[in-house]
Parts: C-alpha cells; sequence; structure tokens
C-alpha cells in the first residue's frame, strides 16, 4: 500500500506533466482560429516543455510495463520508448529533407543538414553532459567511484560496432539504402542478444512504484493510458517545435544548425538525462550509465538508419543520404573528398564515442573520466560559441570539428598508450581482482 503522501505526489506529478503538453496542442490545432500569435522563441519554449512532459510520463510507462511484458517484448518496446522524443524531432527534420529534395536538380539542401546535425548533437550531448553528470554526480554524494565489473558485457561492444559503422559513415560521407539496412540490422540484432540477457524485476520509485502498485488491472490500464497520451503529445508538438526553432534563428540571427544540433537535442533528451542523474543520486549509478549507453546504442545505429527510410518515404523514391555533396561518386571514391561540414560531425561524433568507450573499458568509473568528458563537450562549444560571435559561419567551422576530431583521437591513443588492455576490456570486461581505470 502507498502513503497519502505518496499518492499526493503522484497525483500532482501526473497533473503536472501531463498538463505542460496541453498548450502546445491547443496553440498547434487552435493558435490561429483564435488570434493567438506568439514569438517563434516562445512557441518553441511552449512545444519543447511539452516533449519533455511527455517523455517523463512515457518513462514511467515503461518502467512499470516491464513488469507485464516478456523480457524480449519489454526491452524492444523500451528501447524505441527511451528515446521516442528524440526520434519524433529527427523524424520531422528527415520528413521536411525529404520535401526539400529536388530529384531535377540533387543537392545537399539546409533542411537535409539540420536533419544530419540533429543525430550527431544528441549523441554527443548524451556522452559530453550524459555520462559526466552520472559521474561527477556519484562522486560528489559518495566521494568514490564506482565498479561496473561484470556489466556492459553487451552494450560497449555493440557501441563499438555502431561507432565504426558511424566513422563509415564519416569518410564515404553518405548514407546508402543498403547502410541505413546495416544500421538497423545491428539494432535489431542488439534486442535480439538483449532478450537472452537474465532479466531481474525492476527497482521502482517514486511515480512509477506508485503505479506499479494498483491492482495489475488498473496498472495496466494507467500504462496503457500513459503510453497513448504521452506519445499523442509528442508526435502533434515535436513538428512545431523543430519549425519554431528554425524559425527562432532567424529571428535572432542565430544559426539554425546550432539551434537543431543543440538545442532541440537538449529538450529532447533532458527526461532521459534527468532519469540516469536521479539513479546517480539514488547510489545506483550503474543503472544511470547503463541506460544512457543503451540509448546512445539505439540513437548511433537505429536512429541514423531510420534518417535513410524517411528521407525517402518523404520524397516517394528510395534515395540515399548525402551529407555534404550529392553527385554520385561511387562508394570508395567518397573516401578521398574533402570533409564538409556534415561529414566532420560524423566523424568528430564518432571520436568522442570512441573516447567515451575507451575511458570507461576498465569498468572503474572514476571523477576524473566525468571530469575530462565533460571537459571535452564544454571546450569545444566554448570555441564553437566564440567562432559563432566573431561571424564564423557553419561551414567555415569544419577545421575546427577536424581538429577537434585530431585532438580527441590522440587523447585515445593516449589512453590505450597508458593501458593497451583497455582495448580487450571493452570485448571481455575487468576481471574481478583487477582495478586498471
Amino acid at each position: 500500500m502507498t502513503s497519502n503522501a505518496a499518492n499526493g505526489k503522484f497525483w500532482a506529478s501526473i497533473v503536472l506533466l501531463g498538463g505542460v503538453g496541453i498548450p502546445g496542442v491547443i496553440l498547434r490545432f487552435f493558435g490561429e482560429s483564435i488570434g493567438l500569435h506568439l514569438s517563434p522563441a516562445l512557441e518553441a519554449l511552449i512545444f519543447g516543455i511539452g516533449i519533455i512532459g511527455g517523455a517523463f510520463l512515457l518513462s514511467w510507462a515503461a518502467e512499470v510495463a516491464q513488469l507485464d511484458v516478456s523480457a524480449s517484448f519489454a526491452i524492444a518496446v523500451l528501447a524505441l520508448i527511451a528515446v521516442m522524443p528524440e526520434y519524433m524531432v529527427e523524424a520531422t527534420l528527415a520528413w521536411n529533407a525529404g520535401q526539400s529534395f529536388d530529384p531535377q536538380m540533387p543537392e545537399v539542401t539546409e533542411k537535409m543538414s539540420l536533419a544530419a546535425a540533429n543525430v550527431t548533437g544528441a549523441n554527443r550531448l548524451l556522452i559530453g553532459l550524459g555520462w559526466s553528470a552520472v559521474i561527477i554526480i556519484f562522486w560528489l554524494k559518495r566521494r568514490t567511484s564506482f565498479d561496473m565489473r561484470g556489466l556492459l558485457k553487451l552494450e560497449l561492444p555493440m557501441l563499438v560496432v555502431a561507432t565504426l559503422l558511424t566513422i563509415v559513415v564519416a569518410f564515404t560521407k553518405i548514407i546508402p539504402i543498403w547502410l541505413a539496412a546495416v544500421f538497423i540490422g545491428v539494432y535489431i540484432f542488439y534486442l535480439w542478444r538483449s532478450s537472452t540477457q537474465e532479466s531481474e524485476e525492476p527497482d521502482l520509485l517514486g511515480a512509477a512504484a506508485t503505479i506499479a502498485s494498483f491492482k495489475p488491472l488498473y496498472r495496466r490500464l494507467w500504462v496503457l493510458g500513459l503510453f497513448v497520451y504521452s506519445a499523442a503529445i509528442i508526435i502533434i508538438v515535436a513538428p512545431p517545435f523543430v519549425h519554431g526553432l528554425e524559425a527562432t534563428g532567424e529571428a535572432l540571427g542565430i544559426s539554425k544548425f546550432l539551434l537543431i544540433q543543440w538545442l532541440a537535442p537538449l529538450a529532447s533528451e533532458s527526461p532521459e538525462i534527468i532519469v540516469a542523474v536521479l539513479f546517480s543520486l539514488r547510489a545506483n549509478p550503474n543503472d544511470g550509465l547503463t541506460t544512457l549507453i543503451s540509448s546512445q546504442v539505439n540513437q548511433l545505429t537505429l536512429l541514423i538508419g531510420s534518417i535513410v527510410v524517411i528521407f525517402s518515404i518523404s520524397a516517394g523514391q528510395p534515395l540515399n543520404f548525402p551529407l555534404d555533396h550529392y553527385e554520385p561518386v561511387e562508394f570508395f571514391r567518397r573516401l578521398t573528398t574533402p570533409f564538409g561540414l556534415q561529414s566532420s560531425e560524423f566523424l568528430l561524433t564518432a571520436m568522442v564515442a570512441a573516447f567515451g568507450i575507451l575511458i570507461i573499458s576498465t569498468r572503474i568509473i572514476k571523477l576524473w573520466h566525468g571530469l575530462a568528458l565533460l571537459g571535452i563537450f564544454v571546450v569545444y562549444l566554448a570555441t564553437l560559441g566564440i567562432l559563432n560571435l566573431l561571424g564564423v559561419v557553419e561551414e567555415e567551422n569544419v577545421p575546427l570539428r577536424m581538429w577537434s576530431s585530431l585532438i580527441i583521437l590522440a587523447l585515445a591513443a593516449l589512453l590505450v598508450a597508458l593501458n593497451w588492455r583497455r582495448v580487450v576490456y571493452v570485448f571481455k570486461g575487468v576481471p574481478e581482482d583487477r582495478d586498471d581505470g
């Protein structure tokens, strides 16, 4: 039985998070008819808050659903639901890119570059802000490292595969349809392997624990209701949220690219990062970091593959998704073409992921690991911000991305030089009697 205080917090949370999406729905469907005209920035804020509220409701429903469905089905549903807000934002961008494609004048349009920008920004945000937050917050709370030996036996090797595929995309400057199929296939394999792992009853807290305490019928109805309601809110507000960010960039003279790359993922990824941080605050950083790494695998496989699928459906024909140039150059000849804005973004994303994999491969997670990840993230953003203030446009920032990739690659090589076993530990784990952190 739950206490009156717990029930009170539960209902307050439901009303708050369920209600924050309603203004966005009203604004989208009835804004013009009732004469409601807001600034693009305010509209983007309203829609973004709706996405955050819906994402929290989805996370509760996803946690409780583990009590009622088979392990394999639960993993499949949870993996998709965990990043649904980001998928909806990315789907909107990919759809817009397909609508802007003209087969008579094939070229990489601005909308196509925004679709690529969002996925790279979201992944670097998860590592630079998400991973580091879990590590640093746990250390501030307990003043100690945490031990993940015996864990991440599937997640880290799969993240390595996803990172290698991302490097292929960066060097070939295109995501062909066949490679999109490979990305999606890797994700399906990951789900299958996950379903064969031993499952444990979820340790539910807060609102999720309250819902789990209901009688089975009521619990399932609540889960279904939260799924339907929150998914509907996110689907409704995601497209105008993206449009609002684009309009805000134009109105304020801020690069659309930066808004879509950093602000949009910050809204769509924030509930997931907050949930991971809450795990860390509750002295369970292992689950927090594992959740974020699983999401990383998801986004570097299924999300990238889905860009090509949605782009092709929107354009009305099967198409490859070019990053910098549309010219029909053979796949391997693209290896010698210069890096452009989007290909350098994919390369930088892959380098950050590779560094993140190596730094936590020892499974003894220490404070300096989190500080290193956060430092790379902050220094890069600060440098990018300064260059934009000086009027350097995104296309001229390719050298920054390339130099950043080389520096991070050098840091990764230094980690291996100091302890070559890190590479082995990625795939085989760490013996219980070793601490090579």
